[in-house]
């Protein structure tokens, strides 16, 4: 039934002549440069990045939208939402976090109460329509604020209220009960990530190709996308490194197209590009 609408939107659009903006998601195991090629395609063509890369694993620990990207292939124009996923993989130890350092926060990612200064919590309260006088302190407003507002809602309502948000200065690595919240977090992200298979038009898979190709996450990622007739590009990354064998990746999935790049330097991008184009009617 999906290949059916997909075909029917194809026909639509040739006929019409509509712009079809495409939700394309980037997916992979952890450390593959998925936000690395996110920012590349981002910044390229919109000038703005996606998100944070990092060495650790599981830096990305929920899912990264940009946009609107219009990006040039060829004669034809792709408009995406660039949907950056989180890395998957079969289960996350804790542990792993333990060996890197503190990460800085990224501002008005997770608000806290603690954050806010008294102009910004008066800008909640006048939203939230919360009665003040004229002298009220911070201790006072910030147990009226507390009463109507869920920690839960904090982050959204801030971004909502562009209210600015210093970034923490935090150091040394990271210590037992910090990782468990980031496996626990990252835990929930794959599982997000997952789902959102069925709100993508197109998959580009990235993969390490200074690695073995053949993970249990890469076949079970390929084979939910291909019972799901959602069109795949594979970029067999990091090609830049003396170790890399894309051969490798093109040997293990032959069924899929898979371009050669470097995510990191931008290399070969405009084969990517020509690559989706393709797919896309």
């Amino acid at each position: 039934m999906k290949q059916f609408i997909r075909k029917l939107r194809g026909l639509f659009n040739r006929l019409f002549g509509s712009k079809r903006e495409i939700r394309l998601g980037i997916y992979g195991e952890p450390n593959t440069g998925k936000t690395t090629i996110a920012n590349k395609i981002s910044m390229d063509w919109l000038g703005e990045p996606v998100g944070v890369v990092s060495e650790m694993p599981h830096t990305t620990r929920m899912i990264q939208k940009k946009e609107h990207v219009e990006v040039k292939a060829g004669n034809k124009t792709l408009n995406m939402n660039l949907l950056d996923m989180p890395g998957l993989a079969t289960q996350v130890d804790y542990k792993q976090f333990l060996k890197y350092k503190r990460l800085p926060s990224n501002p008005g990612s997770n608000v806290s109460f603690s954050d806010l200064s008294v102009s910004a919590l008066k800008k909640i309260a006048k939203n939230k329509e919360i009665k003040l006088t004229a002298k009220a302190k911070k201790a006072t407003i910030l147990k009226k604020v507390k009463a109507e507002v869920k920690d839960s809602e904090l982050s959204a309502l801030a971004k909502e209220l562009k209210i600015k948000i210093k970034a923490k200065k935090i150091t040394g690595k990271y210590v037992q009960s910090e990782a468990k919240t980031l496996a626990e977090e990252a835990t929930k992200a794959i599982i997000e990530a997952i789902k959102w298979l069925d709100n993508v038009d197109n998959v580009i898979v990235m993969m390490d190709s200074t690695k073995d190709p053949l993970t249990q996450v890469n076949i079970m990622l390929l084979g939910n996308l291909e019972a799901k007739g959602i069109p795949v590009v594979i970029c067999a990354n990091k090609t830049d490194l003396p170790k890399a064998k894309p051969a490798a990746i093109k040997d293990a999935f032959p069924q899929h197209p898979v371009v050669e790049i470097s995510a990191l330097k931008g290399t070969n991008l405009d084969e990517l590009y020509s690559t989706i184009a393709g797919q896309v009617a």
